[in-house]
């Protein structure tokens, strides 16, 4: 079972992450930043730390501390979340950026995805990354695409330009249900699990 490490000193958040992992993912509790080092120190197995922003004191130091540590993939989670300052953190090496009270199951596919290779970052930064770094390429023809049917097309090509899924539901005029669907069955077909690594394809 792979082990998570919970690193906050908010019950709630704790419990909240407890409950969402149990049973799935060996948990252990962490409320102290040099235990954290002092355990990371002693050990070879890799690992994942969830770790919770507003319970360290200066998250640039943080991370600079965690950087040797290259068996420690590093998720952060904020309860307010906010774009731009989490998109400067996604150059100090995190897998992951989320809200601190994720659903279970979306916390669990994050998880799956981080654990394949990928990252996972919360809707609003996605759209951000893509918009600022994705759009300014010209894209080309990624070799999945006759994969998908036409309107599976026309939906990967607008989460290349950084529609969000109402906008897309708007523009398609479908359900929010239908366009979660068809990204799910294009995410499978495009062998990706999250909107930048897709966009990253029309490369």
């Amino acid at each position: 079972m792979k082990k998570i490490i919970l690193f906050t000193n908010m019950t709630s958040i704790k419990k909240h992450w407890q409950n969402a992992l149990f049973g799935k993912y060996l948990t252990i509790s962490i409320d102290c930043f040099d235990t954290l080092i002092n355990y990371l120190s002693n050990t070879e197995e890799s690992v994942i730390i969830m770790l919770d922003e507003l319970s360290i004191s200066d998250i640039n130091d943080s991370l600079l501390k965690l950087e040797p540590y290259h068996n420690a993939t590093i998720l952060l989670f904020h309860s307010l979340p906010e774009v731009h300052h989490a998109a400067q953190l996604l150059i100090k090496g995190i897998k992951g950026y989320e809200n601190s009270y994720i659903a279970k199951e979306n916390l669990l596919t994050m998880l799956k995805g981080v654990e394949n290779g990928y990252r996972w970052l919360f809707t609003d930064l996605t759209n951000f990354v893509i918009n600022k770094y994705v759009q300014t390429i010209d894209k080309s023809e990624p070799k999945f695409l006759h994969l998908l049917t036409q309107k599976e097309k026309d939906i990967a090509l607008m989460i290349a330009d950084g529609y969000s899924n109402k906008e897309i539901a708007q523009q398609q005029k479908i359900a929010l249900s239908t366009v979660k669907g068809h990204i799910r069955h294009i995410f499978d077909k495009a062998g990706v699990s999250d909107r930048i690594s897709l966009a990253l394809q029309f490369r």
